[in-house]
């Protein structure tokens, strides 16, 4: 097992922010807002996780290219590996967003000094989920925060950040890597084949955080299996999910775990959802021709199998809610059900745009090979020959249609549109019909 540090040596494919970051701090230029932009899943917290760890570390070493770096050894880096720093806190949504009264707490503890280290440190993920209230009042925060404190925000999309806030803020910019340096990584890091590297990084749909959390216990074996039995196999995953999240739910005994186990509900990882989701999406792409009430039977169960998996799951915390209600006012309870109720459906509607990005990753690469390029350029290399087929038989204008019609389909899911109608849609236009 790969051991866990907070050192920058241990950062892949982060260079560029991690020196900036590394040359502040040995410059004495350090900002007191940070804000990390960049995809997620790109390593925008593991350079966040470093950065902190230096800043607090009480014995900072140098590495083979002369930068410094955090001991790893010393208290304040044990603590900030095992998230149990006293001056090290973590702000994430409270439900389906950061609520006014988390940023209170926060001003009330940033005046304080630190217990252990020479920050108090706050890190805030996501920040695109700070609502009106809470942005206004993180931005007071700012202006008025004491010299000890330091904030770190990470973002996926900056346009969703106030606009005073970003201009208070050090923006530090994370790129994706290419899905050839994905791969490399993975064969390199954890000794894969480059068949196996190629399928982990495939099945991640091209987030490459996932394909890291995947590859050190990576076992996989992709059949090929035709549109039925891959359809079944997809609603039988989606229900399995359900039940193990029920088993990781058992675990909470607080509403505020509750609500971060909803809350992170999006980012669990479930290989064999991931492997059927993959085979069916494979499936629909390779079919030229389905029956006529195809679209409409598969979409039903479609949607009914993610509705009932979104119910099973919010239903495994019903008895801390209940116990809860002993504790708490009812409004609270009332607010704290709404909450759990959005991230549950929001886990569900992110089924359909996952199954939408997969079949779009697909027609994405079949338009490469079409206009021959490199096979390097692929997501997924592993499906390279069906990957050919597909361009050789769709061609490269219906290709072009296809990965349209798919993204104006996530931009109506996004919008609450009837998600049986977008996928009846969706069915409709690249299954073809029998002649």
């Amino acid at each position: 097992m790969l051991r866990k540090t907070n050192s920058f040596t241990d950062i892949l494919l982060q260079e560029n922010p991690s020196n900036v970051l590394r040359q502040s701090f040995e410059g004495g230029r350090i900002a007191q807002t940070y804000l990390f932009a960049g995809k997620a899943s790109v390593g925008r917290m593991t350079v966040a996780k470093a950065f902190v760890a230096l800043l607090q570390c009480q014995k900072p070493v140098r590495d083979e290219k002369g930068f410094l770096d955090s001991c790893g050894q010393c208290e304040n880096c044990r603590r900030i590996l095992n998230n149990s720093h006293p001056d090290v806190k973590y702000i994430t949504p409270n439900g389906n967003e950061i609520k006014i009264e988390q940023i209170r707490e926060l001003q009330d503890s940033a005046v304080l000094k630190p217990t252990l280290g020479a920050w108090q440190i706050y890190i805030i993920d996501p920040a695109e989920k700070l609502n009106i209230s809470s942005s206004n009042a993180l931005l007071k925060t700012l202006e008025e925060a004491p010299a000890h404190s330091l904030f770190i925000l990470l973002a996926s999309d900056t346009g969703a950040v106030l606009p005073t806030v970003l201009s208070r803020s050090e923006i530090v910019r994370f790129n994706a890597p290419s899905h050839q340096q994905a791969r490399e990584i993975l064969q390199n890091k954890f000794k894969m084949s480059p068949e196996a590297a190629a399928s982990c990084y495939s099945l991640s749909e091209g987030n490459f955080g996932q394909s890291l959390n995947m590859a050190e216990d990576f076992e996989y074996d992709p059949e090929i299996v035709g549109i039925k039995r891959a359809h079944t196999n997809y609603l039988l995953q989606l229900q399995m999910f359900a039940q193990n999240i029920e088993n990781d739910f058992s675990s909470v005994n607080n509403l505020e775990d509750a609500l971060k186990k909803a809350w992170y509900l999006q980012t669990v990882s479930y290989q064999p959802l991931l492997e059927a989701r993959k085979a069916l999406c494979r499936s629909l792409v390779m079919n030229t021709g389905l029956p006529k009430a195809f679209p409409l039977l598969f979409s039903q169960e479609i949607v009914d199998t993610i509705d009932s998996a979104s119910a099973y799951i919010k239903k495994s915390l019903d008895p801390i809610l209940a116990e809860s209600k002993k504790a708490y006012p009812a409004a609270v309870i009332k607010d704290i059900e709404t909450q759990i109720t959005a991230s549950t459906t929001k886990w569900g509607s992110d089924q359909l745009e996952k199954m939408f990005l997969c079949l779009m990753n697909f027609y994405t690469d079949a338009m490469l090979m079409a206009v021959n390029a490199d096979e390097t350029l692929l997501l997924n290399l592993d499906r390279k020959e069906d990957i050919i087929t597909v361009a050789r038989v769709e061609g490269l204008d219906l290709l072009k249609s296809r990965i349209e019609m798919l993204e104006k389909s996530i931009v109506l899911l996004r919008r609450y549109i009837q998600p049986l109608l977008i996928l009846e849609n969706v069915m409709t236009q690249i299954g073809g019909t029998e002649a």
